[in-house]
């Protein structure tokens, strides 16, 4: 798995963001991102991705797993991201 291709994911979608302190890790099946600050706010956040048949997915408690990288749905990436924080 690509943990290049989750970490510019990510950057991405915080590139206007500054406040957001996250490192990548990995095991055989899945990627993480485990976030301490995310809007200046400290926090206990792992998100857990994956590559199937090349298409990244986020795994949402809520939602199970859902792509990300399409359209509008990297609003599960935020829906994770901003319930940790609110």
């Amino acid at each position: 798995m690509s943990k290049e291709r989750i970490k510019d994911f990510i950057d991405k979608q915080l590139e206007n963001l500054e406040d957001s302190f996250y490192e990548i890790e990995s095991d055989e099946n899945h990627i993480y991102a485990i976030f301490t600050e995310v809007l200046s706010e400290k926090v206990n956040l792992e998100l857990t991705f994956k590559l199937l048949d090349d298409v990244l997915y986020l795994h949402s408690i809520t939602y199970g797993w859902k792509p990300v990288e399409k359209g509008v749905a990297n609003k599960y990436f935020w829906i994770e991201l901003l319930k940790t924080v609110a």
